[in-house]
């Protein structure tokens, strides 16, 4: 074991540095990472069930007087969250200059204002806990990116710095700002790779003592409780120059290492690649089922979005018959919001440029602010739309209507059902309109989705039945209840799109043991709607029902009326 266990480190470190380093150099490099685990013992990951729910949140998104904002956390999820979602994704709380806490200053600590890493360890014991690692890129404010500036000590020689200014025009970008930004050094002036902000400097993993330091950041992390690394911005983590500097070999070597360094720990580890990008690419990550455990379906929010904004599901199922599935025990991980905004890039390949346009004019009219990239033709093109998921629900291409609750909880019914783990951003418990204000102090168009609420407040409105917030709140929890009981909604049960009607999007999915079968079936327009039970295959020896209104379905009947945005899911076993 020992032997094939030193193999498999020395080929992905092969695969990294064949080209850098001598064969001597890889050797030792190889023996230093070998080392941090051979004594430990090899285990599977935790297997994901359709009872596996997973809720974003920042430390600080809840703030109570006086009190540190993880224990305030701690305290919601035990209060509301408990019984019904089981994973919690705490977005950085380290301390951070800047960018939502994803410009790192100390990847050691947790911010004062959070708490420490005792809050941590606390939350890990009733929760799966996954946390960011912020590998691509650290803060200006750092005192490794101090180091850089004076040429001494630890982080001296972490950034990826170039002498000169070169041609970066053919590098594929997240955003529009100019790639290498110029910084006064004690050797006098150089260009750093910054990716996605002049306060965040890209790593250079081509040295690798870079490597090694993640390495030993991840083990630290480990033993704090976490068991699930989110590994932020990876797809941009290797440079080559005369590349377009996106999903390279490198890149996918260094995951392939991470999860062999992660399999050899006591807890039961799992890896989730941020990887925003076209549905092929992102795809790529899932390797040989070497690499991440579980992938981001970022086409998929903006696919549903689109779909209820267009009341036509064409584009939508297309995408879904064509969707491969994950491999066993790996699994995708579906959404609808997130702490940042809705990403349009996954579109490409899926809708024409001139139907992304239709879908951003009325997200615009509901509040949207948008930002842009830099395209392979150098060219500006919108990455993302900044607004909150109710907002974005306020109606249709013919304008704002009454129907936002109906869309809101129909993209949510779609979520569910759909193949893969589901995760909710905080904000879509409680239906969270655009933060103007947020928005106003910070200039930061990503903030008018992350609102801050006082705990007291929020409590009550919980509580309060009348509210607005009560009732989103309850609704998804519902759903969310119902979802977990169904075998057939297990992350990777069978699932077929049904080819029916641009007014529906349907799937049909069948549980591993195949006693199970659902028909989840939605109305994406703002009519009623008729579908004829020809369409779908009901056998009739089977009772069928609707898991959501727990009403028996009539097979006799011929056909089934939908309301504007309802959501039917027809199984023929309530569990």
């Amino acid at each position: 074991m020992s032997k094939n266990l030193e193999k498999k480190v020395f080929k992905e470190v092969n695969d990294i540095y064949s080209y850098i380093l001598t064969p001597l150099q890889i050797k030792k490099l190889t023996n230093k990472i070998f080392n941090t685990i051979k004594n430990e013992k090899y285990n599977k990951p935790k297997r994901i069930s359709q009872k596996d729910i997973l809720l974003i949140t920042y430390a600080d998104t809840i703030k109570s007087k006086n009190k540190k904002s993880l224990v305030v956390l701690e305290d919601f999820l035990n209060n509301f969250i408990k019984k019904t979602i089981n994973t919690i994704h705490i977005l950085p709380f380290y301390p951070s200059s800047s960018d939502g806490g994803f410009s790192v200053k100390d990847f050691f600590k947790v911010d004062k204002q959070h708490g420490n890493w005792k809050s941590i360890k606390s939350i890990s014991i009733r929760y799966k806990l996954m946390i960011d690692v912020v590998l691509n890129h650290g803060s200006s404010k750092s005192s490794w990116f101090k180091n850089f500036l004076n040429n001494k000590g630890e982080g001296k020689d972490f950034f990826y710095c170039l002498d000169t200014e070169v041609n970066t025009s053919h590098i594929i970008r997240a955003r529009s700002h100019k790639l290498l930004q110029k910084f006064k050094t004690n050797k006098g002036h150089k260009y750093l790779w910054c990716t996605f902000s002049r306060d965040q400097i890209d790593f250079d993993y081509r040295n690798p003592k870079v490597l090694l330091m993640f390495i030993k950041i991840i083990k630290f992390i480990m033993k704090q409780g976490p068991t699930i690394f989110r590994l932020d911005a990876v797809a941009f983590l290797w440079k080559r120059i005369e590349s377009n500097c996106v999903n390279l070999d490198q890149t996918h070597a260094i995951i392939r290492l991470l999860r062999i360094i992660l399999s050899y720990n006591k807890n039961k580890c799992m890896i989730v690649t941020e990887t925003n990008l076209p549905f092929l690419e992102n795809f790529s990550y899932f390797g040989r089922s070497d690499e991440a455990h579980i992938i981001y379906n970022f086409s998929l929010a903006p696919l549903i979005i689109n779909t209820l904004i267009k009341s036509n599901s064409s584009a939508f199922r297309r995408w879904s018959m064509s969707m491969p599935p994950a491999k066993d025990n790996n699994c995708y991980l579906n959404f609808l919001a997130t702490h940042d905004g809705i990403g349009l890039r996954p579109l490409e390949g899926i809708i024409s440029k001139n139907n992304i346009k239709k879908l951003i004019a009325p997200l615009k009219s509901f509040g949207a602010k948008l930002t842009y990239r830099k395209d392979k033709d150098n060219q500006l093109s919108v990455y993302e739309a900044n607004i909150s998921l109710i907002d974005a629900m306020a109606g249709t291409i013919n304008g704002k209507d009454n129907f936002t609750y109906d869309r809101f909880f129909c993209a949510h019914a779609i979520m569910l059902c759909f193949e893969g783990m589901p995760s909710f951003y905080i904000h879509s418990l409680f239906g969270t309109s655009n933060d103007y204000e947020l928005l106003k102090s910070t200039k930061i168009f990503r903030s008018i989705n992350r609102h801050i609420y006082d705990y007291d407040y929020l409590k009550k409105k919980i509580r309060d039945s009348n509210s607005h917030i009560s009732k989103v709140y309850k609704q998804i929890i519902t759903l969310i209840e119902v979802r977990k009981k169904q075998r057939a909604f297990h992350p990777n049960a069978t699932q077929y799109t049904l080819n029916i009607s641009n007014n529906f999007f349907g799937l049909w999915r069948q549980s591993i043991d195949r006693k199970q079968s659902i028909f989840a079936i939605s109305n994406v327009t703002n009519k009623k709607q008729v579908l004829s039970l020809d369409n779908i295959n009901l056998l009739s020896m089977e009772k069928w029902y609707d898991l959501l209104s727990l009403k028996k379905i009539n097979i006799d009947d011929k056909k089934l009326t939908f309301k504007p945005y309802q959501t039917f899911w027809i199984a023929n076993k309530r569990n």
